[in-house]
């Protein structure tokens, strides 16, 4: 259901000079597994004994679980088997296939297998040939990147290592006394595998938030693994420290969450929820559940996240959520850092090879302090490369380079940062401001120059389809559908209804810039960045030859350009070459009355730009900020004051004031206090 970007690491060129490392699939063992299913499931505590699930939660989760049983997808047959309705059995015997080959995104189907089984317990809904068919295959599926057999699986990213662990732990607690054929381990000796590593990220979060921050798409996947465990962990300590994650990702929701839409900057994302003709996120339906906000569609009823929480008995988000989502529709202006910076792993404690999944999890394979940790592992434990960074051939090249250069592995990869620490999720310092009109938000500063994979890094919105963003496409993400998304990190500023937004990058060694060269020319692709600025989804547009504007509502969004531009669709304004200046203003109706004095306000403007080697010196008066001034490397002043663009607390605003690697968040709200502690498990509210 959601794509994988397999090959978040390779350079475009080594694509088209190689072909692609076909992997051995595990061969289907056709022999029946001798298993025994734990028959009932009771535990001693309950994960919200100290507060209520809201009327609204509970009717969400009903009307979800209404619309999710008239579907036969596979994710739904949870929902048919909370119901006690019969279950679709072919569409969860074919989910079976990529967990028999050991391929890509498998786990994302255990996850749910594993849910069924657990929820037909006490239920015996399913089939005994269905059951005995889907718990043959999750005895001998593989479960860690340690296990025997190949494979074609990632098991690196964020997502990816809880719902491998999830996956491992419970199916571990279903058969304790069996042995897993592909690991010949019992499913004790599972449990106590699993356990640390669980543990390891869920503490993780609490400390450093996600490497994939707000990601539309692969939260989807966190939450359904953070629901399995809160429902099913027998360790009282994961599953109450995985509803504190969720409900750290619901305090996120709520205040970056803007009439319908994720209206952030995201880790990791896809063009095809961004662009074109209007589109939902992925994990809206899981939002709506848990908050009330973001919109429910009855068509929808197959979504991996909203269906776990959906048949869920045992997660509710704390009340004071829904209260913060509602208040924070008229005003909200928040910051907060999610990960580490690629040097700070001595400061923070953690280790570039003890804890190299950490690193791994924010797509450091090839940055310079980790790369040799990630080369020893991938022949250590005789991974394909293709499953981490790219194919064989890529690493051969670097080590070939380094060798050439008579450079370590780490001083080479620190040569060409640009792309190896570039496709890396470090440190990412978020903003957020929203009124009742318009919310700007974005990554402030974020590895300017460098190449990304799956970043989105700012946008300003007026509704669900009304919103504009910037990007400059290449690199690793070109020929991967990816033209929107990732690509050339700007250094974007923002301060309140404003961001200036600058493209641009030095220069690298030369077979870096060979190998751009020759993707170009091979797929005829010429540096361009853009701007996506929807005219079809906006009531009235104004444009000149540098102001794209826009208004819908009562909102307002001016779009500058210094380098000359030209549309290219109704929603795409190019400009040629890697190097641009944007500016963007918004207003509303309370501000400026009409639209038109809105437009008159930002003609008379007057822009003083000087293109430097590495981006611009601005200078301009905003109408509602003052004077603005910011250059590729010094700070950005605006009415004479230095604007903060990070370091950032963990969170920072009217709700939240948490510094960064502490473990206890306290979030208030009239009169409502929740404590998340990490440190001792507790999760404690009250309300007033």
């Amino acid at each position: 259901m959601y794509k994988k970007a397999r090959s978040l690491a390779i350079p475009i060129i080594l694509m088209i000079l190689v072909q692609q490392i076909s992997l051995i699939s595990a061969e289907e063992i056709n022999v029946q597994w001798e298993y025994t299913m734990r028959t009932t499931f009771i535990r001693n505590f309950d994960m919200f004994d100290y507060f209520n699930a809201t009327v609204g939660y509970r009717t969400r989760q009903d009307i979800y679980l209404n619309d999710s049983v008239n579907y036969e997808d596979f994710y739904a047959q949870s929902s048919r088997i909370y119901l006690n309705m019969a279950v679709n059995d072919s569409s969860i015997i074919d989910a079976l296939g990529p967990i028999k080959k050991y391929k890509d995104c498998m786990d994302f189907r255990m996850n749910s297998l594993i849910r069924m089984l657990y929820l037909d317990i006490n239920k015996s809904i399913l089939s005994t040939a269905t059951r005995d068919k889907v718990c043959d295959a999750l005895g001998k599926a593989k479960y860690w990147h340690d296990e025997p057999s190949s494979d074609s699986a990632i098991f690196t990213t964020e997502n990816h290592q809880i719902l491998y662990h999830t996956s491992e732990l419970l199916v571990g607690q279903l058969f304790p006394g069996d042995i897993f054929k592909n690991s010949d381990m019992t499913g004790d000796e599972k449990v106590i595998h699993a356990t640390p590593y669980v543990k390891q990220w869920l503490n993780w979060r609490g400390k450093f938030g996600f490497s994939e921050w707000h990601s539309n798409t692969y939260y989807v996947e966190d939450i359904a693994a953070l629901v399995n465990l809160v429902d099913f962990a027998l360790d009282e300590e994961i599953a109450r420290k995985a509803a504190m994650v969720l409900d750290l990702m619901a305090f996120g929701f709520a205040i970056n969450y803007y009439k319908n839409r994720y209206a952030t900057s995201m880790g990791r994302t896809y063009d095809d929820s961004h662009v074109g003709t209007p589109t939902h996120d992925s994990v809206s339906e899981a939002v709506w559940i848990i908050l009330g906000i973001g919109r429910h569609y009855a068509s929808n009823g197959n979504n991996m996240a909203a269906v776990a929480l959906a048949t869920s008995d045992h997660y509710a988000p704390p009340p004071i959520f829904e209260l913060i989502a509602q208040n924070a529709t008229l005003y909200c202006e928040s910051k907060e850092r999610h990960n580490l910076y690629l040097s700070e792993g001595d400061k923070y404690g953690v280790d570039y090879e003890d804890d190299l999944m950490y690193w791994l999890g924010l797509q450091a394979h090839l940055a310079p302090q980790t790369i040799e940790p990630t080369f020893d592992h991938v022949e250590e434990n005789n991974r394909d490369p293709m499953t981490l960074f790219g194919p064989q051939i890529l690493m051969d090249f670097i080590k070939f380079m380094a060798f050439i250069k008579g450079l370590s592995l780490s001083d080479y990869s620190q040569t060409i940062k640009g792309i190896t620490q570039g496709i890396m999720l470090e440190a990412a310092n978020i903003y957020t401001y929203r009124t009742s009109n318009y919310q700007l938000s974005g990554v402030q500063d974020h590895m300017k120059g460098m190449n990304g994979a799956q970043e989105m890094i700012w946008q300003a919105t007026l509704d669900d389809d009304a919103y504009v963003f910037t990007n400059s496409p290449g690199g690793y993400t070109h020929g991967l559908d990816q033209f929107f998304m990732g690509g050339w990190k700007p250094r974007a500023t923002l301060y309140k209804n404003i961001g200036v937004i600058q493209y641009d990058r030095e220069v690298m060694p030369f077979e870096a810039e060979l190998m751009i060269f020759l993707m170009n020319l091979f797929t005829g692709f010429k540096f361009y960045n853009h701007a996506y600025f929807p005219q079809w989804a906006f009531e009235d547009v104004y444009l000149t030859d540098k102001w794209s504007m826009g208004a819908k509502d009562d909102g307002y969004v001016a779009l500058y350009t210094y380098e000359p531009s030209t549309w290219v669709s109704d929603y795409e304004l190019q400009t040629r070459g890697s190097k641009n200046l944007y500016v963007v203003e918004l207003g509303d109706k309370d501000t400026y009355g009409s639209f038109e004095n809105f437009q008159d306000a930002i003609l008379d403007i007057t822009m003083s730009v000087t293109p430097l080697s590495l981006g611009y010196d601005i200078s301009y008066t905003s109408p509602s900020q003052g004077d603005v001034t910011v250059s590729w490397d010094e700070p950005m002043y605006v009415d004479g004051i230095e604007i903060d663009l990070g370091d950032y607390k963990r969170f920072d605003n009217q709700y939240c004031q948490q510094d960064f690697y502490t473990t206890r968040t306290i979030i208030e709200h009239e009169g409502h206090y929740l404590e998340l502690n990490f440190s001792n498990s507790s999760r404690y509210y009250k309300a007033p």
